[in-house]
């Protein structure tokens, strides 16, 4: 908007400010008809503005491209941009351009250098724009003048911002449903758990330590006296139907730690992290591009 737009007696025209929105000729009362969905939008901002301009704060170009540099808006939400025009030497109505900036596959952000492209409503982008919001707000910082290029071509220098302060709305979402059958699943384990405790009387093997304390206190008839048989050994031995015997010890080299696993079971291991691994990174790359930050923000900022 201009710089007077918020001087008493201002020439305010929303229909023709929309005229470079939807890139034909708009008409309020078609917009009203066919139901428009930014129609109402706009018109409800404009009104709020004049029943409550003390919730709006004034802010430099600086602070507010360091304001609206950010994916998540909680604090904050409806912007006038003011201009350094006045509407009484190019324009006589006080409203410039508007836009909706939307989650259309880019950047909520991105319209500070791409205000044209956030602007348009029939073109739904599934990439992130050429731009880099965060460089705009540096160089805005370093005292750059911001420019925009609105819908309708014009291109215009930025002087200031009002931004509508609302208060910050957390709330938990979850479905009631799946959460009952949790519950209810979580109950049933644990009167499983209690009935366990309370019901069995044999010793439990839970731990390492229990199997370990029960062998040495019952030993298992089947592998007593052969206490150097390894694995090739029992199934070698077993497979045959015979009953194993005492074994010699053999030194046969430092055991290293990966010896106690097949290679079959290593390489199914490393093979299914694998394909864990690939999938997060492929998931990682289109979450990254969905929210229109690749090329723009590394992993560490995220």
């Amino acid at each position: 908007m201009t710089n007077d737009h918020f001087e008493p007696g201002a020439y305010t025209n929303m229909t023709e400010a929309l005229n470079g929105y939807f890139q034909m000729p708009f008409n309020t009362l078609a917009g009203a008809k066919y139901g428009y969905p930014d129609f109402p939008l706009f018109s409800g901002v404009l009104k709020e503005y004049d029943s409550n301009p003390t919730s709006y704060e004034d802010l430099t170009p600086s602070e507010c491209t360091k304001l609206y540099n950010t994916d998540f808006m909680s604090s904050h939400r409806n912007l006038f941009l003011i201009t350094k025009h006045s509407s009484n030497t190019t324009h006589n109505n006080t409203l410039l351009d508007m836009i909706d900036v939307g989650g259309l596959g880019v950047s909520p952000s991105n319209w500070m250098c791409s205000y044209y492209q956030a602007g348009e409503p029939r073109v739904y982008l599934c990439t992130s724009f050429p731009c880099n919001s965060s460089e705009l707000a540096s160089n805005v910082t370093s005292g750059l003048p911001w420019w925009v290029k609105l819908t309708t071509g014009e291109e215009v220098e930025i002087s200031g911002c009002k931004s509508e302060r609302i208060a910050e709305k957390c709330k938990v979402q979850f479905s009631l449903d799946i959460m009952i059958v949790v519950i209810c699943c979580n109950l049933v384990k644990a009167c499983c758990m209690v009935t366990a405790v309370v019901r069995s009387r044999e010793p439990t093997l839970v731990t390492l330590g229990d199997a370990i304390d029960s062998f040495l206190r019952i030993p298992d008839p089947m592998t007593m006296g052969i206490c150097f048989a390894d694995r090739r050994f029992i199934e070698r031995g077993w497979r045959h139907g015979g009953r194993t015997g005492p074994k010699q010890w053999k030194q046969e080299g430092v055991k290293r730690w990966w010896t106690s696993v097949s290679k079959t079971r290593w390489m199914a291991c490393m093979f299914f992290c694998l394909i864990i691994i690939v999938a997060a990174g492929v998931a990682l790359r289109l979450g990254v591009r969905s929210e229109g930050t690749i090329g723009n923000t590394d992993l560490k900022s995220l």
